[in-house]
């Protein structure tokens, strides 16, 4: 590919990747969703998937259906549609288990429904963790309602990844034509880690190991205002030293920095966001952590591998 870096790139483990299984697009073919959050629904493939994993020397990688997850799906169908999902994704896991593995997800907001599916799916399934919105339909992470699925998810010391969607409101006719992701992701992300901090959901659950998606949204950016004032009891930064970050998205030099500065780099690890970027957007932002001087070779040792190693094997 024209302008493509010939260098073969340094091995990684990417935690923060998607897969759209069969089950999924039927459902979003049911449920006429060809839009969602004002961004294309990408053609995924695995073979497509593995390629670009062999390209940019991606050794494995976590796999996570996204947004709009199943806010669309009629609550009757939601368990069952999720179950499908999980299913098919533990099918592709367990085909090609030295390459991937599979954070299942949840039938959020139904409590009881959500917590059969970590049992179903950690028994068996034998997933690798899971992948939970920001919010389902509007009743966002911390939540005293999912306390219930949060106490199960700490007693099997499980690995939960967030990623954002869609906010569960915000105002007409503001940047309505740009893509949700652009701006409001990052905004939900923000919203939902500061409601776990405010319910106390990171020293209530230390067992589970939890990962913060593109560095934490604008979070990782607003610790010094988030600190002072009525915020100073919340104990930001010492609830982020409980949290991981990836570094899917643009966290150089801005997010990266606050993060160094907070919690370290044994607490980040590597991202991309496939099938999102292309090929060459996923070499190129690569690259940029390759070569930032905020960063040693050791620095990148850690997060490109030795982080999610502790993280996927729990060592």
């Amino acid at each position: 590919m024209k302008g493509m870096n010939k260098v073969k790139p340094i091995e990684r483990i990417d935690m923060h990747s998607h897969y759209f299984p069969d089950a999924y697009y039927q459902l979003l073919q049911k449920y006429g969703i060809t839009n969602p959050d004002n961004v294309y629904v990408p053609k995924w493939s695995l073979s497509k998937h593995l390629s670009d994993m062999e390209a940019a020397n991606i050794i494995y990688t976590c796999l996570s259906i996204t947004s709009p997850f199943f806010s669309f799906v009629d609550s009757d169908e939601l368990p069952e549609a999720v179950r499908r999902c999980n299913e098919e994704g533990a099918g592709i896991s367990a085909a090609h288990s030295d390459r991937i593995g599979i954070l299942a997800a949840l039938p959020l907001p139904d409590t009881e429904s959500s917590i059969n599916e970590i049992h179903y799916c950690m028994k068996e399934l034998k997933v690798k963790g899971f992948g939970l919105p920001t919010h389902a339909n509007g009743v966002y992470l911390g939540n005293p309602a999912l306390d219930p699925v949060f106490e199960v998810l700490d007693q099997y010391g499980a690995l939960v990844t967030l990623h954002p969607t869609s906010p569960s409101a915000y105002p007409k006719d503001v940047n309505e034509d740009l893509p949700i992701p652009l701006f409001e992701f990052f905004v939900d992300s923000a919203r939902a880690i500061l409601n776990m901090v405010y319910r106390n959901i990171f020293k209530r659950f230390p067992n589970i190991r939890f990962v913060m998606p593109h560095a934490g949204g604008c979070f990782s950016t607003m610790t010094g205002r988030l600190s002072s004032g009525a915020g100073a009891a919340l104990d930001i930064e010492g609830n982020m030293k409980r949290m991981y970050f990836d570094l899917a998205g643009s966290p150089v030099p801005v997010q990266l920095r606050a993060l160094l500065d907070i919690v370290g780099v044994e607490r980040l690890v590597y991202g991309i966001d496939f099938p999102y970027p292309s090929l060459e957007d996923a070499l190129n932002h690569g690259s940029i952590i390759d070569n930032t001087q905020l960063l040693t070779d050791e620095d990148r040792k850690m997060i490109y591998i030795e982080n999610a190693k502790k993280l996927l094997f729990h060592t």
